[in-house]
């Protein structure tokens, strides 16, 4: 409940201010009256409200100088002033000095309510950039800082307890989501804090969210069973948008949240290996992976084995991809300890004398770093790149480069014929059947520009076609040539061509709109 102080020196009027709206409906409390200033001064002390409802003249402390000593003492608390007529002036100084409102008496309840409302509103604001600003401060230090704790409860902000770390991260599933993502990021972060503390306050669930940085949320929340998940499918229900989730540990008080934000984020890491998990939770993660040691020697051995076999024969038929993958999922589960393994497979393979031909050193293609592995975020996508890199390092065979032009031409009339649905990159590579990074890297270079590029020309072709020759709307011919957003399809279509569908349209149908 909001606390308020009612203060006014005519004790009728007092009892008519207790009694003239339902406090309790609108979630305030009074919990005091007072009859003259250094009364009101003495409760508000005492009792910490977050609004006041005074009187602007009163005994001892009138009510100008009662506010401009609240000024100082509680700069966040909000003041109604209440006047009577002929003191205008007054109330006008009141505000000067940060009161919210002023009402002229007789009091009228509408009035009164809408200020106290919007009072509530303030208030809760104010709470949550403190809030925020302060939880934003413990997670910059390891062992929580006890004052921060006391001043959030001296503010009237809840300091939670046995609570969880959810961390939610944007998890586009294709490019054309990550560009619709890129498109409409502030609307789509606000949307998730709103769609996510709608739920926890309809199904009263302690807590607080905000975004922590760009395409990450926080949320504290004092429940666990299954709230991951009914993260996940809230977004997906409202705004078809896909995320992942990791959960931390529970903690009972706020001085742990680095080590829950830790917990959380090291969840996260291990999307790696899990790439078709939404939730990823802390103590199921280090429950499974607790009878596993990051690597022993035997692993070592299968995976020098197999890095010879390929070494051997790059663009032959060693099936090294589901063997790696196997020794990986049976010997660890730790992130790091892939990361590590992999990158000393790589520069193993780059030792050798046929990563060079013809004077291209194709290490300057593909610099090995171990930061630059990390940039891949599952298991699938490192193995796209190592796939992509013995490919490339496999070219000093003499039918590989139109081998690549066929590939590449595959992929066009791929595109031809799907280009009116959702294609996506793995869509096209597994039609082809060639590696994502791979053919990323190839398109690139046979046609000097990227897939998507291309798909968009192909689209709006398309487009200029029906525009010309056809009386569908905006909307019908965005559906027909595959996008969902007409207005994306308006934007794409002005970049492409320097003008507006309706403008083209126009010129391009003998002047006339259809």
């Amino acid at each position: 409940m909001i606390k308020m102080v009612i203060a006014d020196d005519e004790i009728l009027t007092l009892d008519m201010l207790e009694r003239i709206i339902d406090w309790t409906k609108l979630g305030i409390k009074i919990v005091g009256k007072a009859t003259d200033g250094k009364e009101a001064l003495e409760l508000i002390h005492r009792e910490n409200p977050e609004i006041l409802l005074t009187d602007i003249q009163m005994p001892h402390i009138g009510g100008i100088e009662l506010i401009k000593m609240l000024a100082q003492s509680h700069p966040n608390l909000k003041i109604i002033i209440l006047s009577a007529y002929g003191e205008f002036k007054y109330a006008q100084e009141a505000i000067r000095y940060g009161a919210v409102g002023y009402l002229v008496k007789p009091i009228d309840e509408v009035e009164l309510e809408e200020l106290v409302e919007l009072s509530i509103r303030s208030n809760q604001e104010w709470i949550a950039k403190e809030q925020e600003a302060t939880y934003r401060k413990l997670l910059m230090t390891r062992n929580g800082t006890p004052a921060l704790l006391q001043t959030m409860e001296s503010k009237g902000i809840r300091v939670l307890h046995h609570y969880r770390m959810f961390i939610i991260q944007a998890d586009p599933i294709s490019d054309n989501d990550q560009l619709l993502l890129e498109d409409q990021l502030s609307f789509i972060s606000e949307r998730v804090i709103h769609i996510i503390g709608q739920y926890m306050s309809e199904h009263v669930i302690p807590g607080y969210m905000f975004e922590f940085q760009e395409k990450e949320w926080i949320c504290m929340a004092e429940q666990s069973d299954g709230f991951g998940n009914q993260i996940i499918q809230l977004l997906l229900a409202e705004l078809r948008f896909n995320v992942v989730v990791g959960v931390s540990t529970l903690k009972e008080s706020l001085n742990k949240l680095y080590a829950a934000y830790s917990e959380a984020m090291d969840c996260l890491s291990y999307r790696f290996l899990f790439s078709s998990e939404h939730v990823l939770e802390y103590e199921e993660l280090m429950l499974s992976s607790s009878d596993h040691s990051y690597f022993q020697e035997e692993v070592y051995v299968k995976v020098q084995s197999l890095t010879e076999e390929i070494l051997a024969d790059p663009l032959g038929k060693t099936d090294w991809r589901n063997k790696l993958t196997s020794i990986l999922h049976e010997t660890t589960r730790h992130p790091d300890g892939i990361y590590s393994l992999l990158f000393g497979m790589l520069v193993r393979l780059r030792m050798k004398k046929w990563e060079k031909k013809n004077g291209i050193d194709y290490a300057d293609i593909h610099p090995v770093s171990f930061e630059a592995l990390k940039k891949y975020k599952t298991l699938g996508d490192l193995l796209d790149y190592l796939e992509e890199t013995i490919q490339q390092l496999g070219q000093e065979y003499d039918h590989f480069p139109s081998h690549g032009n066929e590939l590449v031409s595959k992929a066009k009339d791929y595109i031809q014929a799907h280009y009116d649905k959702q294609i996506t990159l793995e869509s096209i590579c597994s039609h082809i059947s060639i590696s994502k990074n791979y053919f990323s890297s190839l398109f690139k270079k046979e046609t000097g520009m990227n897939v998507w590029d291309y798909l968009t020309i192909v689209r709006i072709e398309y487009a200029k076609k029906l525009l010309s020759n056809t009386t569908l709307k905006n909307y019908e011919i965005s559906e027909q040539i595959g996008y969902e957003n007409p207005s994306y399809f308006t934007k794409m279509f002005k970049k492409l061509t320097g003008v507006l569908p309706q403008e083209y349209r126009v010129s391009h149908n003998g002047g006339r709109e259809s």
